[in-house]
């Protein structure tokens, strides 16, 4: 389970401890696995925080026994972190504070003095680039080493290395004592964390300082012209964003259902420029860029006219077709450059980035020798999502598949290839033959998705490289939409409709572009969240979510419903949309219960 999973679950702390102890029964082939895996995928799904331990029983897989488990080793946590046992209470209602809150403000016996790094000190200059990556490309941005010093050089009296060190990156030219150091303090104080030992992000935390540090180096009038400007911009994307996010009320204008989930204008939205760096791009390079990035509308734009010369062009022949492969996709964790490397020594161009949807797919970049070198990286219409048997199996069980179905869509790929690599008996065994046969028909019938059933991992490799040749041999010239015309909902039928203005032409979209619209944390509209939190409720699919939406456009019109004489009732002869099919007595009944009595047994 990877670090970004637990952080995006509501009870990080038993996630992280039942998965221990399933990867431990796991290992020595124990049959406690099986239930132990049901409790992750349930404590997995849960979406609310949970502080006594006894309360995870109502969850599907959770006995009384690992419940104690889980209570014993939340005390020794406890005991270990000078945290007091609190009161007990029940914590399985919404609006309760999660197990760390729940205790910080009474367990301490004094408040913790604010740390605030020493004027230009190391860890001060590295809180001050950390910062600047935050504003330039979001929170969840993770920024290699010898990138985060070059934004922070300016702001530090020591050096970060070692005169006639090869490179930022290490080795034998660094010295524990250069301004590198202050990126310990910084992890020990909760101001910054790393991801894979060579990668940095600030935390919350280091935000609030970082911005108080900001604000005195601009009465100091010690900022450049440069970090001003990023300052500025920052400022007013927030100020954009918090008049965004007004309260659930009539703003939700109308449900369609053509991606999954709810799709809605909300007069005066926009979503803030969010730039994804080239790995070929220097950060100095990446950090001016900025200045001229362009906004994307969250509005939908379908039904938009432009004209053919506004779209950005690659001409045939200006061009390489490159393989990005998403940073996570490994073959193996003792060998994670393998499949990079295999491609490579194939004559496939290859590089790796954080990709938001698919494992694989290819973009058109111009080759340094051309005049369109300054151009951005385009995506082309191709992309790969690629997974063994026993991981199609778990997505299927935990709602991963259906999810990542609604995101390609999203996205507006048209040629998709879904790679389901090797057997494995045992998951399909546990899961049900006819399960994942449907799955895999509705993959084809249902999605329109291109299957492929390779057997070994040398013949998905096979499958990439000839993808990649046949792209490079057949593609023209390559069109993409402009920036200011995407946003981060409709682009799917934005690109239908300027499909049809131009049916000679195939069109791409900029790399930046591809983020926007396929970013799963981008901000979520009211009406999305008000359709992802009918979906928490086992049963509730995307078609069935939609349906209720529709009818019933806010929480509190749902609750009135439900809570009127046979209101249950009339949520059960609901028909689902498009089909003749009703939401039922059974699936309401549940709905009535999980929306408006004091307690919710899960199980």
């Amino acid at each position: 389970m990877t670090t970004e999973e637990e952080s995006e679950c509501a009870n990080p702390l038993f996630l992280k401890w039942i998965n221990q102890w399933y990867e431990e029964a796991r290992a020595s082939n124990n049959k406690t696995q099986y239930t132990l895996k049901k409790a992750l995928t349930s404590l997995q799904r849960y979406p609310l925080p949970i502080a006594n331990p006894q309360d995870t029983t109502q969850l599907q897989g959770i006995g009384q026994g690992i419940a104690n488990k889980l209570a014993k080793k939340l005390a020794s946590w406890r005991k270990e972190n000078g945290i007091a046992e609190p009161a007990a209470e029940s914590t399985i209602a919404p609006g309760n504070a999660s197990v760390e809150a729940s205790t910080s403000s009474s367990s301490r016996p004094k408040a913790q003095r604010l740390y605030v790094p020493r004027y230009r000190s190391g860890a001060f200059a590295l809180l001050i680039g950390l910062f600047k990556t935050y504003c330039l490309y979001g929170p969840d941005y993770f920024i290699p080493k010898n990138e985060l010093i070059s934004l922070c050089e300016p702001y530090t009296d020591t050096p970060f290395h070692v005169s006639g060190s090869a490179s930022y990156g290490g080795g034998p030219g660094y010295s524990q004592h250069t301004a590198w150091s202050g990126m310990k303090t910084l992890e020990a104080k909760s101001l910054a964390e790393r991801q894979g030992g060579v990668k940095f992000c600030i935390t919350e935390d280091g935000v609030d300082i970082a911005k108080k540090v900001f604000e005195v180096l601009r009465s100091r009038n010690e900022l450049s012209e440069e970090d001003k400007q990023m300052l500025m911009q920052f400022t007013s994307r927030q100020q954009q964003q918090q008049q965004a996010t007004s309260p659930l009320s009539s703003d939700i204008a109308e449900f369609t259902d053509s991606n999954g989930l709810a799709q809605k204008s909300m007069a005066g939205e926009s979503i803030r420029p969010h730039v994804i760096p080239a790995s070929r791009t220097s950060s100095a390079a990446s950090f001016s860029r900025q200045s001229s990035a362009a906004s994307f509308s969250r509005q939908s734009s379908a039904g938009v006219g432009i004209e053919q010369a506004e779209l950005t062009c690659y001409p045939a022949g200006s061009y390489d077709i490159v393989l990005v492969i998403d940073n996570r996709e490994v073959h193996s964790s003792a060998d994670r450059a393998l499949i990079e490397r295999e491609l490579e020594n194939e004559g496939t161009k290859v590089e790796i980035r954080p990709l938001t949807v698919g494992d694989y797919l290819w973009i058109a970049r111009a080759k340094s020798s051309s005049t369109y070198k300054h151009f951005p990286d385009i995506v082309l219409d191709y992309v790969v999502e690629r997974k063994r048997m026993d991981d199609l199996c778990a997505s299927i069980r935990d709602g991963r598949y259906r999810e990542q179905h609604s995101r390609i869509h999203a996205s507006g790929f048209t040629n998709v290839f879904y790679v389901v690599e090797g057997n494995d008996p045992d998951a399909v065994s546990r899961l049900g033959e006819a399960a994942v046969n449907s799955a895999l028909s509705r993959v084809q019938i249902h999605h329109g998705f291109h299957l492929k059933r390779p057997q070994t991992f040398e013949a998905t490799l096979r499958l990439l490289k000839q993808i990649s040749e046949t792209l490079q041999d057949s593609l023209a010239d390559i069109y993409a939409i402009p920036d200011h015309l995407i946003g981060h909902r409709g682009f799917s039928e934005l690109k239908k409709s300027l499909q049809l203005q131009f049916p000679h032409l195939s069109l791409a979209m900029t790399f930046d572009a591809y983020d926007v619209v396929s970013n799963k944390s981008a901000s979520l509209s009211v009406g999305e969240i008000y359709l992802r939190m009918l979906m928490t409720l086992r049963g509730v699919s995307a078609d069935k979510a939609l349906s209720i939406g529709s009818r019933y456009q806010t929480v509190q019109q749902l609750i009135d419903v439900l809570e009127s004489e046979d209101g249950a009732k009339t949520i059960g002869e609901l028909n689902i949309n498009g089909t003749c099919r009703k939401i039922g007595p059974a699936l309401a009944k549940k709905l009535d219960q999980f929306w408006t009595a004091d307690s919710f047994d899960t199980t």
